[in-house]
């Protein structure tokens, strides 16, 4: 027993003995350490100094240093500018942290705090210029970089570093012989100047000498094995090779003492990234963003790895940091661009390009993405002219006669008529002959995705089978067929496609996926659960399938529970993925569980807290609580950390309109539109609040605008409608419903215009627009489940009911239509309902609504025992919802016990205006 008290003794001991040591004793060790070229020690060593001294101004310059020479630059910026408080030199400390801040991409800060300052010492002037000069280049300051060069070779003639900077002006000013002259003169006096070797490596490689620069970076290795500039290179130049195992080769082999430094984990997280080991890459990066953030090529590279995962918010969020730091840089906009697309953000993509667009240098690549970002507006003009800019850049390059190829598809698509689908025809056609000379991929799979759009699954299934070959060991061919073989109802062979995919790849979801459709379109509800979770217990990493789980769940009405313990389990098992964090807080909120919801919100934005989707969400969160002072502090948090997307600024709208403050309201959505330009819903809340500003005829106006730049656009119709009907204009209100109904995506207006007309008392016209609307869309069950909820809304129960038998003829198994039909049947004093509430509980015993619906039914059959027993069973289980003990209350009252339905309104006016029925209660208790 006794030796377990050895260690704490010793470690007192221990602490005794270093709290003796005097201040010079340990500076002593620590520069021990730093002669041996021990680091770590030298920087634990200062940090205990520190902690005895912490007005140590020596420590501090010491550690300083230490942790720049480690990587650790966050640290060492702290330390340095500290030590400078503290009154270190200045001529020493001064050139270590331009150095710190230029090594970490703050080249503006160097120049902004150093560019004006004099140091005494020459040598370390000369060392400052030479920083400036490099933090001038990368601003593409080339005049006042030539000056800092010229100035620190004027201090310093003979400096290796001087001479280098001077160099790197020559070379940036497109003099490379000279730049190579002055580094050979340099070599020839000292033939081990690693950085003069490195520097005319960089020249000869920016003229293509490829060959030649190699065996002068190999020969800096030699010399130096910790240079980070030099093996970087060469993984870099090994990656555009293709050649995977050279770079692996190039890292595996770095000195450890650069392999564990932020330098060294970066070129593994690189090499993880170029593996497709996304998650790696991420896990390796995440930690060096704290260490270097504002690193650009770490910005980017962790950008990446969030992109492959699907983390979209994440690498939006990366890149924008980015952006910010070199706004000059053509290719981090393309790559920002680029993702902006992928998030389906059109406006935003051409405001990140507008810079580039407007320099007249775009090249082809920024020219195609301008290009999508018109197309995917429905500007069909725009994007012509941008990729027909790009054409004639690259005549004979695929990608931009496909681009312009499926220009005219989506014009035929979006407008169909006789010459557009001639060129539509054309277009297909060229697409065909592009696939049939490449050996890749890309052309094929455009080729069957417009053939599907078109409904021509006969020639998709014919391209396929030419796709097939070229992707022999995927997955895609055989899912691609299982997809149009279940448009086409052809289960067995949809299913045997699934299957030949899944045995290709195991982790494919998609093959499982429709696998499972095939199981719900069977009625099998619990073999396609089984299978999902099958596929999950089979792989290390799901969470599309765990999101698909708890979806499928919700819709075969599966106890909310079972659906919370899905989604709480995917976050404990999968704790990094945002997108099931995001699943179960949204989750918590259409339950109505604010704290469970809040404390999940909070968990997710402790374990990312620069995700900015889930600080949305604790703001949400936070705001259903109560709680807006916290929500306002979080929302102004977010239009910190995501500037360029709406949600932040429509928050702190949101608070505006509580407090009635509309005009400031205003304010915050008009800077959530200058964020996001394309936010539909930050429009539609700035015309809500013109209209309720009395400025209907202004919000009309803009709405115009709107409709002239996007005609093929529901928004802006259903919108105008809006505002017709709360200025009370039913007709106008109708006659826009109606054009935007006829569009090809009408969202939701053929559902308003059916409530429109009902509320102008057009009833006639309404049915008459269901019937048409039913025979032109009979699969549209979202508009017949709407239109049936409105009837039953309006009380006429024996139309709703007649509209809820018709879709339960459809899914006889759907718990919600069956609580309907049953409780209709009953109220109506129609046969059928108990059969029919007790056949929807042996499918999903726990449904709290058909429970209490039962209760009712059994009440109107004067069975009041078995009503009251069931009706209290189910508040027992289910006691935070009022409305059960409501109807409790009422079923009492039928079967006579006054006293006992007193009891129950009772404890029911005790939560005030919390319960939405209270004045239900307070009429029911008038009849007692």
């Amino acid at each position: 027993m006794k030796t377990r008290y050895f260690a704490p003794i010793l470690l007192a001991a221990a602490l005794a003995a270093c709290s003796q040591r005097s201040e010079q004793d340990m500076l002593a060790a620590a520069q021990k350490r730093i002669e041996q070229k021990d680091a770590a020690g030298a920087i634990i060593e200062l940090k205990n100094l520190l902690q005895k001294n912490p007005e140590s101004a020596q420590g501090r310059h010491l550690l300083g240093k230490m942790l720049l020479e480690s990587g650790d630059l966050a640290g060492a910026e702290i330390e340095l500018r500290r030590a400078l408080e503290k009154g270190a030199p200045r001529d020493e400390l001064v050139p270590l942290l331009a150095q710190t801040l230029l090594n970490s991409g703050q080249s503006r800060k160097v120049i902004g705090e150093f560019a004006d300052q004099s140091l005494a010492d020459p040598q370390a002037m000369s060392t400052l210029q030479q920083h400036l000069t490099q933090a001038f280049l990368v601003e593409g300051n080339l005049p006042l970089a030539k000056v800092a060069a010229a100035r620190a070779l004027q201090l310093a003639p003979d400096s290796e570093g001087a001479v280098i900077a001077n160099a790197r002006t020559k070379l940036a000013g497109g003099f490379p012989d000279e730049a190579l002259a002055a580094l050979d003169e340099l070599l020839q006096r000292s033939p081990k100047a690693y950085k003069a070797l490195q520097l005319k490596a960089e020249v000869l490689l920016a003229r293509g000498k490829v060959d030649e620069a190699e065996p002068l970076l190999a020969r800096v290795l030699d010399l130096d094995p910790g240079n980070y500039e030099a093996r970087s290179l060469l993984v870099r130049l090994a990656f555009g090779r293709q050649q995977l195992d050279a770079a692996a080769k190039l890292i595996d082999g770095m000195p450890p003492a650069l392999a564990k430094k932020p330098q060294g984990r970066f070129l593994q997280a690189q090499l993880a990234l170029a593996r497709n080991d996304a998650a790696k890459a991420k896990e390796l990066a995440l930690p060096l963003l704290k260490v270097m953030p504002s690193y650009l090529p770490l910005l980017r590279l962790a950008a990446g790895a969030h992109q492959q995962l699907g983390e979209l918010a994440d690498a939006e969020n990366l890149l924008n940091q980015a952006v910010k730091l070199a706004p000059e840089d053509a290719g981090l906009r393309r790559q920002f661009a680029s993702l902006q697309l992928q998030t389906r953000a059109p406006a935003k993509t051409l405001e990140t390009l507008r810079p580039v667009l407007e320099s007249g240098k775009a090249d082809a690549e920024t020219l195609l993405l301008a290009g999508k970002a018109q197309l995917m507006q429905g500007n069909f003009e725009g994007a012509d002219q941008y990729f027909g800019a790009a054409a004639k850049l690259r005549p004979d390059d695929a990608k931009t006669q496909a681009a312009l190829a499926l220009t005219a598809i989506a014009r035929d698509t979006a407008a169909p008529g006789a010459a557009g689908r001639a060129k539509a025809d054309a277009a297909l056609n060229q697409l065909r002959e592009l696939a049939a000379k490449d050996s890749g991929s890309s052309y094929d799979l455009m080729v069957v995705n417009t053939l599907m759009r078109r409904q021509d699954l006969t020639g998709a299934l014919a391209a396929i089978d030419k796709l097939a070959p070229k992707m022999k060991d995927s997955p895609i061919p055989n899912g691609l067929r299982g997809r149009i073989q279940l448009v086409r109802k052809d289960t067995a062979a949809a299913q045997a496609a699934f299957d030949a995919a899944l045995k290709t790849d195991a982790g494919y979801l998609p093959a499982v996926l429709g696998l499972v459709a095939i199981d719900l379109q069977a009625q099998h509800s619990d073999a396609a659960i089984k299978r999902l979770e099958a596929f999950i217990a089979s792989q290390a990493h799901s969470p599309q399938a765990r999101l698909a789980l708890a979806e499928l769940l919700v819709q075969t009405r599966a106890p909310m529970a079972r659906v919370t313990e899905v989604l709480s389990t995917a976050v404990r098992e999968e704790p990094n993925e945002v997108g099931l964090r995001l699943a179960l807080i949204d989750h918590q909120l259409r339950l109505g569980n604010t704290a469970a919801a809040a404390q999940a919100a909070q968990e997710a934005s402790a374990a990312q807290p620069l995700n900015p989707d889930l600080l949305e969400r604790l703001a949400r969160t936070q705001l259903a609580s109560g709680d807006k002072a916290q929500a306002g502090k979080t929302y102004t948090r977010l239009t910190s950390l995501a500037p360029t997307r709406a949600f932040g600024w429509l928050g702190l709208a949101q608070l505006r309109v509580i407090e009635k403050d509309y005009a400031g309201a205003e304010r915050e959505v008009k800077r959530a539109l200058e964020a996001e330009p394309g936010s539909l819903v930050a429009q539609r809340l700035l015309i809500q609040l013109t209209v309720r500003q009395g400025r209907a005829d202004e919000a009309i106006a803009a709405l115009h605008e709107r409709q002239k730049k996007y005609p093929r656009e529901a928004f802006a119709l259903v919108t105008e409608a809006d505002v017709e009907l709360s200025r009370q204009h039913n007709d106008a209100a109708i006659a826009l419903l109606r054009k935007a109904s006829a569009l090809p995506e009408p969202g939701d207006a053929a559902v308003r215009l059916f409530a429109v007309l009902l509320n102008a008392k057009k009833r006639d016209e309404a049915l008459a627009f269901e019937s048409q609307w039913q025979a032109a869309h009979p699969q549209d069950m979202t508009f017949m489940t709407a239109t049936a909820d409105l009837t039953l809304a309006r009380g006429d129960t024996e139309g709703a009911l007649a509209r809820y038998e018709a879709l339960l003829k459809r899914s006889p198994d759907a718990i919600p239509l069956i609580n309907n039909v049953a409780w209709l049947r009953s109220k109506a004093g129609k046969p059928g309902a108990r059969e029919l509430a007790e056949r929807g509980l042996k499918l999903n015993p726990d449904d709290g609504a058909l429970r209490d619906t039962y209760a009712t039914v059994l009440a109107n059959e004067k069975d009041f025992s078995k009503a009251i027993s069931q009706q209290r069973q189910l508040i027992g289980d289910q006691p935070d919802q009022p409305s059960y003990r409501l109807n409790l209350a009422q079923i009492l009252l039928q079967s006579g016990d006054k006293a006992g339905a007193k009891t129950e309104l009772q404890s029911l006016a005790k939560l005030g205006s919390k319960f939405p029925q209270q004045k239900e209660v307070e009429a029911l208790l008038k009849t007692l």
